[in-house]
């Protein structure tokens, strides 16, 4: 249900007695005494209801009472809700019972067009692309800093600029800069990413990132261009058609301090389609990611995360080399991500699905940092994520703020920074964007001036510029020789003794067994390899063969395996299991039957 609050026709507007919300039923005037309604000309009725789980829905109804008017007080008709917020529906007037009229605003549209309208046309403060705004830039940085040694050899003529036209045979495209020109533009670009980020000039600040970024990405499309720089681009595009800057950022900062009585009356409210844009973006790359995941059988057998978690070919990864070692839990973490990539965009918008998916993509991006090495991939999708946060988030987090005493330090440090002294008043929307040029204009000159005094290439050294050191004849004939083979040894992955398979894996490793028990042989081979006649052979402590298992593996299979039942036939005492290939031992793994003592599993001398 609903909440209802009388708002009075003058001027003084009644304040409520209630909980932190500043909603109540009871009616007051400013200085805390009840507030008569029966002396009041005209009443506003402002209805309050949950309409969805982000915003609330408002409807008011101005009541006007047939009684002779005050003059003083002809003009102060006024209502605690803009009816023009909601841009819904039109006022109109009925006629009321015993000589009343009303004026009604009818703020939600009902049918389905009524609540898609709502989706995205519905006003709200911008706190949740605040926050993408600030978040987002951080993290494209992360990349873009470690690439500014590098300019003038990534992205310039001076250089070996890779650009992304030429991929596709083209020989025309966007021109490539001079070590100068690029070295300027790539320090702008830093420059407006920052300015993005805490807000000033936040339109402009976006909009020039929008146009450097992918440039300088499509100038290196060997090493930049990846999919990090494709969302982080569309997610500047929808940021520089919001109003992401008017609440938290420099510029709202500067309109307050010129004028603070604007503070009081709350944020400024806009339409919520670029949020949810960016929601639905999350959600659609989640599933072009699923659908890719679904042709990719070595994704759900768990080969290609086990071989990306032993290659650290990203970043550092601190859990990938011990979870390799537990390759049965790859089926399962895949089937998990595939499951939560497709549910993702249908149920993270309200309700106990919101938390339970955005924790799940905080949890899974976290293992992707963790196990994987990425780490600028999912900083720039966790920045994105802040665009789930809504008006009644940040109420909540206010209130307990309010609650555990810091939202009173904080407010008083704000209202302090507010109260900026009559001297600094004169800094407007004109001083800012003059200083806002001006640094940009000097952080694009000395950018300049610092890659020209420290000289990469050795232009200006006595002994003359670097030169290219030639490679040994005998090196070259190393790196393009094609006639070399594998190694039998390089071809065996893994090789395990266990009692089950999950995904056709082994999930376990045992070496001991009972009479009557079942034991799971396999190994696991290195792609690509050829076909291959390949043997599991059971020997005794010995080195007498007891048993022989042998097949066929094609080369499009890596995970042979043989099941072998232990029955009375074996007296009890140590065992091994045996695996050959290319006709020799490759590997051995040492087993005992009948309760003797456990001999660890051991890797042949031969490999």
């Amino acid at each position: 249900m609903g909440r209802h609050a009388l708002a009075t026709g003058r001027g003084e507007q009644p304040t409520s007695d209630a909980g932190s919300d500043g909603r109540s039923d009871v009616l007051r005037h400013r200085s805390g005494r009840p507030e008569p309604l029966v002396d009041r000309s005209h009443l506003v009725l402002v209805s309050e209801c949950s309409a969805s789980d982000d915003r609330p829905l408002r409807q008011s109804a101005i009541v006007s009472i047939h009684r002779p008017p005050k003059p003083e007080n002809s003009s102060s008709i006024r209502s605690d809700v803009d009816p023009t917020r909601t841009g819904i529906g039109s006022d109109f007037s009925q006629p009321g019972r015993s000589g009343m009229t009303q004026s009604t605003t009818p703020l939600r549209r009902t049918g389905l067009s009524g609540r898609i309208h709502d989706f995205f046309y519905a006003e709200e403060p911008v706190y949740g692309l605040a926050l993408v705004r600030m978040a987002l830039p951080a993290a494209l940085l992360l990349a873009v800093l470690r690439r500014w040694p590098h300019v003038r050899e990534l992205y310039s003529i001076d250089g070996a600029p890779a650009p992304l036209w030429n991929s596709f045979g083209l020989e025309a495209g966007l021109p490539i800069p001079s070590a100068p020109v690029a070295v300027a533009l790539y320090a702008a670009m830093v420059f407006f990413l920052i300015s993005s980020s805490i807000g000033w000039m936040t339109r402009l600040s976006l909009i020039a990132s929008l146009i450097l970024y992918p440039y300088f990405t499509m100038l290196d499309a060997v090493g930049t261009i990846t999919k990090y720089t494709v969302i982080g681009t569309h997610a500047l595009l929808l940021l520089s058609l919001s109003q992401c800057g008017s609440v938290w950022s420099v510029d709202a900062w500067i309109r307050s301090a010129r004028s603070p009585d604007g503070a009081e009356s709350g944020p400024p409210r806009f339409a919520a389609w670029p949020r949810r844009l960016v929601q639905l973006l999350i959600g659609v790359i989640y599933i072009g990611a699923a659908v890719t995941k679904i042709h990719t059988p070595a994704f759900f057998s768990g080969d290609q995360t086990i071989f990306w978690m032993l290659e650290e070919t990203n970043f550092y990864n601190p859990l990938g080399d011990h979870l390799a070692a537990y390759p049965a839990w790859g089926p399962i973490a895949a089937y998990l991500t595939l499951t939560w990539e497709i549910l993702f965009l249908f149920i993270a918008w309200r309700g106990y699905g919101r938390p339970i998916m955005l924790a799940a993509g905080v949890g899974f991006h976290f293992m992707s940092w963790a196990v994987l090495g990425l780490f600028v991939f999912p900083m720039v999708v966790l920045s994105m994520y802040w665009s789930f946060v809504n008006e009644r988030d940040v109420d909540r987090v206010r209130l307990w703020l309010a609650r555990a005493g810091g939202s009173s330090v904080w407010s008083a440090r704000w209202k302090r920074l507010q109260a900026m002294p009559a001297r600094t008043r004169w800094i407007g929307p004109a001083q800012s964007a003059a200083a806002f040029a001006l640094l940009a204009a000097c952080t694009s000159v000395a950018a300049v001036e610092i890659e020209y005094r420290s000289d990469p290439f050795g232009e200006r050294r006595p002994e003359g510029p670097y030169a290219l050191k030639r490679i040994e004849p005998e090196r070259v004939a190393e790196l393009l020789r094609n006639d070399t083979k594998v190694k039998s040894e390089d071809k065996l992955f893994d090789f395990g003794v266990g009692t089950y398979l999950v995904g056709g894996i082994l999930a376990d490793r045992a070496s001991e067994f009972n009479y009557g028990d079942t034991s799971i042989v396999q190994c696991s081979l290195v792609p690509p390899h050829e076909d291959m006649w390949v043997e599991f052979n059971l020997h005794d402590d010995q080195g007498r063969l007891i048993e022989r298992e042998g097949q066929i593996v094609a080369r499009g299979y890596i995970r042979p395996s043989v099941t072998y039942r232990y029955d009375e036939s074996l007296p009890a005492g140590r065992y091994s299991w045996v695996l050959r290939y290319d006709g020799k031992e490759i590997a051995r793994r040492d087993i005992t039957l009948g309760g003797v003592q456990t001999v660890s599993a051991e890797v042949s001398p031969h490999r």
